[in-house]
C-alpha cells in the first residue's frame, strides 16, 4: 500500500476522533496526523460557545448587570456616572451582538496564532507536517472548551432571573474552583480555567508525539509563550 492509503486507513471519522482526544489523545493525534480537518472541532467549539454566550445574554438582568459591572471596575464619581449612562444606552440585542462577534474573533485569532507558533517550531525542527496539520492540531487539542461551554449553559441556567456577574459566568476556572492568591492575581485566577490547562496539556502530548520530543521539550516548546505572557501579567501587576 502507499504512504497516502496507509494515512487514510489511520484517519477516523471525526466522531471518533472527538471521542479519542477526550479518551486516548495519542490516538486521535494519529488520527489527525492522517486527516487534519481542522474546521469540524473548531465549528464544534465555536457553536458551543455561541450558544453559551447567546443563553446568557438572553436571559442577564441588564440593569443589574451594569451595577455589577461598575462596582467590580472600581469606578467612581464622574467616571462612575458617565460610564452608567453610556452602557444604559447599550440594547440586549447591542450587547448580545458584541459577545457573539468577540467569541468569534477571538476564538479564530487565537487558534491561528497557535497553529502559525506550532508551525514554526515544528519547521525549526526539521517538521515534515504542513500548515493544515498545524491548525488541525489546534483545532482538535481546544475541544476541552467544549465542555467549558457545557458548565457555562449550566451554570446559567441556575440563575434563572439572570443576576450573574460576567466574572463568575465560567465556573472552571481556578478563582471559581476556590484557588485564591489576592486580589492582585485575581484576574489571573479568574482568566485560567481547568479546560484551558486541559487544552494545553493536548498541545503538548500532540507536538511531542508528532515531533518524537520528550515530554520535556514538548512542553518547553509549547508552553513558553503561556510562561512568558503569564510572567508579563505578574510583573505588571506587583
Amino acid at each position: 500500500m502507499t504512504e497516502n492509503t496507509l494515512e487514510r486507513n489511520r484517519a477516523k471519522g471525526v466522531w471518533p476522533t472527538l471521542i479519542d482526544m477526550f479518551t486516548s489523545p495519542k490516538e486521535a493525534f494519529d488520527s489527525v496526523a492522517a486527516a487534519p480537518r481542522p474546521w469540524f472541532p473548531l465549528a464544534l467549539t465555536l457553536l458551543t460557545s455561541l450558544i453559551a454566550t447567546s443563553y446568557y445574554f438572553s436571559i442577564l438582568d441588564l440593569a443589574w448587570w451594569i451595577d455589577d459591572t461598575l462596582r467590580q471596575s472600581g469606578a467612581t464619581g464622574e467616571d462612575l456616572e458617565a460610564a452608567r449612562m453610556a452602557m444604559g444606552s447599550m440594547t440586549r440585542t447591542m450587547m448580545l451582538s458584541f459577545g457573539v462577534v468577540s467569541t468569534l474573533i477571538g476564538t479564530l485569532l487565537f487558534v491561528l496564532i497557535e497553529a502559525v507558533y506550532l508551525s514554526l517550531a515544528g519547521a525549526l525542527m526539521g517538521s515534515d507536517y504542513k500548515f493544515r496539520h498545524w491548525f488541525g492540531l489546534a483545532s482538535w487539542a481546544g475541544t476541552p472548551f467544549i465542555v467549558s461551554a457545557i458548565a457555562i449553559l449550566v451554570n446559567v441556567s441556575l440563575y434563572p432571573g439572570g443576576q450573574l456577574s460576567s466574572f463568575d459566568l465560567d465556573p472552571t476556572t481556578l478563582a471559581a474552583m476556590g484557588l485564591t492568591l489576592g486580589e492582585t492575581y485575581e484576574p489571573i485566577t479568574s482568566s485560567i480555567s481547568l479546560p484551558m490547562l486541559w487544552a494545553m496539556a493536548l498541545t503538548v502530548i500532540g507536538f511531542g508525539q508528532w515531533q518524537r520530543a520528550s515530554l520535556a521539550k514538548a512542553s518547553l516548546i509549547v508552553l513558553g509563550p503561556y510562561v512568558a505572557v503569564l510572567a508579563a501579567v505578574l510583573a505588571f501587576s506587583s
